[in-house]
């Protein structure tokens, strides 16, 4: 992985990075941009086109890498020692046989990047954007990307696959409301997960985690307060429904002599920042007795930036955050039972300290 990685990482960040001043510039001849308004926070006409650039150079990136396996062939790289040859010849086998797999992830990729973008370019309703994503899901669990939870059950194992796939694309869809934010907490998250991988060495997931993490690298430097290009949901909702994907391949449970059953519940500690502000934020439209998919100003990084904080002070909490309870919870798979719950009183804490500081915010504003 020390050879695959960096290139990997490498072609999918330089070939974002090139792509993204012709996506702005398109972005803005087509008119495709983000005006101020009530709900916005940016007090000038932002372009789209981050989002395509990101997914191109996805596809671009793994393109690439499986056309180089079919050249190869079954010799490999001849210009390898032979060590290193044969252990990417393994991989390169590896990966052909997952080419099923590789075009079912970006298959849906694409399906729910082209619904962002046209609900970018005119505004979708929300029971045809779910219904878009169950389809994405579905192909996925078609493919055989599913998640069990432990119960040999067809049926509730695609009930959970499509929940935790549109749930976790729409998550990061609706945390995409401030400058780099959504793209800095899938890098960190990313990590992370990288991190678990390469442990494992579940080099498909680790290889696909890093060409993802390429490109949003070289975006971030275009988005991080104050952004030049923004994400738009065709780039929202396809990182979420990337890292859905990827979270359901790769396997969290039970390696390395691993016993604790608690390693299942890692992709929810590492992703808990967009899930906790999706759930914060429909409770209060609840509350407010305003429609849950109706957009406002109630997010996570919003109530920060309430509280007295700068927009880029909000974002680097919330990437804080998702460090915080995230590198405790990839020690999940080789903690003993009493090890997995001290990790998730750890996390059910800096929740309850986050909510707490909220409250106490709030009352003081009033």
């Amino acid at each position: 992985m020390h050879i695959i990685g960096p290139f990997v990482f490498g072609v999918s960040f330089v070939l974002c990075l090139g792509l993204l001043p012709l996506a702005r510039l398109i972005a803005t001849k087509l008119g495709l941009v983000d005006m101020p308004g009530e709900r916005k926070i940016h007090a000038a006409p932002i372009p789209y086109g981050g989002g395509v650039a990101v997914l191109l150079a996805c596809l671009l990136t793994v393109g690439i890498g499986l056309l180089g396996v079919w050249a190869f062939g079954q010799s490999g790289p001849t210009w390898l020692p032979e060590g290193a040859r044969k252990v990417i010849q393994d991989h390169m086998e590896g990966a052909l046989s997952r080419t099923k797999m590789i075009v079912a992830i970006f298959g849906g990729g694409l399906l729910v990047a082209l619904l962002g973008l046209v609900d970018d370019i005119k505004r979708v309703s929300y029971r045809i954007k779910l219904g878009v994503e169950v389809i994405a899901a579905l192909v996925l669990f078609a493919a055989g990307v599913r998640l069990t939870v432990f119960i040999d059950n067809p049926f509730i194992s695609c009930v959970v696959t499509v929940v935790w796939v549109v749930g976790l694309t729409n998550a990061f869809n609706l945390l995409d409301n401030m400058d780099g934010l959504s793209a800095g907490v899938a890098i960190i998250a990313g990590c992370l997960f990288l991190a678990v991988a390469l442990q494992t060495q579940q080099v498909f997931v680790a290889a696909l985690m890093l060409a993802l993490m390429g490109a949003l690298g070289a975006f971030l430097i275009f988005n991080f307060p104050p952004a030049a290009v923004f994400l738009g949901d065709a780039g929202s909702l396809f990182v979420g429904y990337m890292m859905a994907a990827l979270t359901t391949v790769a396997t969290f449970y039970q390696y390395h002599g691993g016993r604790a059953g608690f390693s299942v519940v890692m992709p929810v500690l590492i992703l808990a920042v967009p899930i906790y502000d999706t759930v914060s934020v429909m409770i209060i439209r609840l509350r407010e007795g305003r429609p849950v998919f109706e957009g406002d100003t109630n997010h996570f990084s919003h109530r920060l930036v309430a509280l007295g904080m700068t927009k880029r002070q909000a974002v680097i909490t919330i990437y804080l955050t998702t460090l915080a309870v995230g590198l405790a919870a990839i020690l999940l798979p080789v903690l003993p039972l009493w090890g997995g719950m001290v990790v998730g009183l750890q996390a059910l804490a800096i929740v309850a300290v986050i909510v707490l500081l909220e409250v106490a915010g709030r009352k003081k504003l009033a």
